[in-house]
């Protein structure tokens, strides 16, 4: 990457697009939790009647959907994690030193050393972040916002299962 001419309109529109990014992310936390609160209030209430029969069939479809929401929702906000964890480098061409979870297990000699590298060339500083910014703006679409989608998925079509299942009662 070759910057011709840093300027100080460049650094604005990065450290705009890195606080958006952060602003999402926020905002799909705001809303895991919304749907996680609601989710957990509807089984609490739902369970409450799943003895009576007029309620059983349409309950526990409502509380099936209600656990995967809830499963969905839980997942978009607990942070990333891996079974197998992979020794980073700062040569690994997916390498961040802005994103904690790539540099945390760099000893901090090669941390600091490659920060050097970057800090004193334009163009690195530059790419970085712009890497940086890329590789936030993947982790929130490819992860948080999709599996959120999903959790919303799931939320309605258990409402609507239910509420079809419970009404269906009286038309048939």
């Amino acid at each position: 990457m070759r910057i011709h001419d840093p300027r100080p309109q460049l650094n604005d529109l990065l450290k705009e697009t890195r606080g958006n990014l952060v602003r999402y992310s926020q905002m799909a936390d705001v809303k895991a939790s919304i749907l996680l609160s609601i989710s957990s209030v509807l089984m609490t209430l739902s369970l409450n009647k799943v003895a009576n029969p007029k309620f059983t069939a349409s309950i526990i479809v409502l509380v099936s959907f209600l656990l995967v929401t809830i499963f969905f929702t839980l997942i978009a906000v607990v942070p990333k994690f891996s079974v197998i964890k992979r020794k980073r480098s700062t040569s690994d061409p997916d390498y961040s030193p802005l994103f904690f979870g790539d540099y945390v297990d760099i000893p901090y000699a090669d941390y600091l050393s490659h920060l050097e590298e970057v800090m004193n060339s334009s163009d690195r500083t530059y790419e970085t972040k712009i890497k940086e910014i890329y590789y936030a703006g993947v982790y929130l679409q490819k992860t948080k916002y999709r599996i959120l989608k999903y959790g919303y998925v799931f939320f309605f079509v258990g409402l609507v299962s239910s509420t079809t299942i419970y009404f269906s009662k009286f038309f048939l």
